[in-house]
């Protein structure tokens, strides 16, 4: 026998699967859209020479984000040891200790 509650969740469900069907087909024909935009005429020089050149633009712009990320992290596991010791340090149980139990 089902309850109230478990005719909600079923409806819930349906509608959240809906809203993903919905989000897929929109996002798989942006894409679509995106690859047509972005196809390069190999024998018009001028496309090529502006296709390089935004290759070299975004090359340069994920070089300087991941050098960026790098350090992020580099600073964030610096940050992490000090929290670690500081709790090893009042409590006297490492990290790695407390989390296999």
């Amino acid at each position: 026998m089902s309850t109230w509650e478990d005719l909600d969740d079923t409806s819930s469900n349906e509608e959240e699967e809906e809203v993903n069907l919905c989000l897929i087909a929109n996002t798989t024909s942006e894409e679509f859209e995106s690859d047509q935009e972005d196809e390069v005429n190999l024998d018009d020089p001028e496309s090529l020479k502006k296709a390089y050149h935004e290759l070299l633009s975004n090359s340069s712009i994920l070089s300087k984000a991941y050098k960026n990320l790098q350090k992020d992290f580099k600073n964030l596991s610096k940050d992490h040891m000090e929290l670690e010791k500081n709790l090893q340090d009042k409590v006297g149980v490492s990290w790695d200790e407390s989390t296999q139990t």
